[in-house]
């Protein structure tokens, strides 16, 4: 199906103005000015004047439970796993899933097939490899393996440190790790990252400096995630950014992401460098002082395009700019932006959200596909 999107204010994050955009398959053709519509019409196409909105490059979720997580409070916290309809509604067009704190009763397997069933919807779904815990899980028996031989295998992660939950794995171990991931990005083409889970353990970002130091490891393969779990937290990963050219993960709050956000940015801090993610269909755990479960409920997905329409309405960034973060940037850490992925351009995958002025949900195009 060929269909064109005429008179859109487009931004790729970068505002382009009024364009049209023509899509056919599962890419953008075209975006140009005055695209002739009657040669769409003639090829059994279909027109769409959306003359008040606004075309942006769909949300891509960086850290994403797809088939569920927590179980810290036994079986019966098991959060459930989700569906493509969910992301697709509130403008999230990419997932990376993984897996959480239980790797015994899920599996890489169970994830990789859901990881497929969301792609036959039309959401874009890669995952990682590894676990919670070191030793690392994976499918094949080696990280290296895993990464080179299956498609949707992009990194390593969620790897838990400074956490009550974590293994204690030394600098050393993830430097081992993070370095043979990069080189089986390197033979498939693929990013080779990892990402890390920081809990509120007294290390914070201790082993992300030391297993960078040398040299051999850059700090662009790692990303820190829950960064604004605390001030402190915070604080070193503002330093990650500013001193090492390292990205950081912010796990959304509707609450005081945008907050975040915005201060990150007037105090020009690389803002090319910071990431945002829903850690959606995960578990939200309450501990007491002496690590005891008290609380539980599942991570929302809807917590970005509300974290974004804040950051607009209520702290007055730019349109495009207050895009990066959700597109952009983590397009770029786990090098998917090269395909179209968290961006709008020509010959690039079409994944684009179309907003009216008040920054609701027009339409959502993934993969080509009109799905909302």
């Amino acid at each position: 199906m060929i269909t064109l999107f005429k008179n859109v204010e487009v931004f790729t994050p970068k505002p382009l103005g009024k364009k049209d955009i023509l899509v056919s398959g599962e890419r953008i053709l075209e975006i140009d000015e005055r695209i002739d519509e009657s040669a769409i019409v003639s090829l059994n196409g279909r027109v769409l004047d959306l003359s008040d909105a606004y075309a942006v490059p769909g949300f891509v979720d960086g850290h994403v439970h797809l088939i569920g997580g927590g179980g810290e409070g036994g079986f019966s916290t098991r959060t459930p796993e989700g569906s493509s309809k969910q992301f697709l509604e509130v403008g999230t067009t990419t997932v990376i899933g993984l897996l959480g704190t239980d790797g015994i009763t899920r599996d890489h397997i169970s994830l990789l097939a859901k990881a497929r069933d969301v792609q036959n919807d039309g959401l874009n779904a890669f995952m990682l490899t590894g676990s919670y815990r070191y030793p690392l899980k994976t499918i094949t028996g080696d990280i290296m393996r895993d990464i080179v031989l299956i498609p949707e295998i992009i990194g390593v992660g969620e790897v838990a440190i400074s956490d009550h939950r974590s293994s204690n794995l030394s600098a050393k171990e993830l430097q081992r790790f993070a370095m043979d991931a990069r080189v089986a990005g390197m033979l498939s083409g693929k990013a080779g990252v990892v990402v890390l889970h920081l809990g509120d353990g007294q290390e914070k970002l201790k082993p992300l400096y030391e297993a960078t130091s040398d040299g051999t490891l850059s700090p662009t393969q790692l990303i820190p995630t829950h960064i604004c779990r605390t001030e402190e937290l915070l604080s070193q990963g503002i330093d990650w950014v500013s001193s090492k050219g390292g990205y950081i993960d912010i796990t959304a709050n509707e609450d005081n992401t945008h907050l975040v956000l915005s201060d990150i940015y007037r105090r020009k801090i690389r803002f090319d460098r910071i990431c945002v993610s829903s850690d959606g269909l995960g578990s939200l755990p309450k501990f007491d002082s002496e690590k005891n479960l008290v609380g539980i409920k599942p991570a929302p997905v809807d917590t970005l395009m509300k974290s974004f329409i804040k950051l607009i309405s209520e702290e007055g960034l730019p349109i495009d700019e207050a895009l990066r973060p959700f597109t952009i940037n983590p397009a770029r850490f786990f090098h998917l932006a090269e395909n179209g992925i968290g961006t709008l351009k020509k010959g690039g995958i079409a994944s684009i959200v179309f907003l009216h002025r008040d920054l609701s949900i027009d339409h959502v195009v993934s993969n080509g596909r009109l799905l909302v």
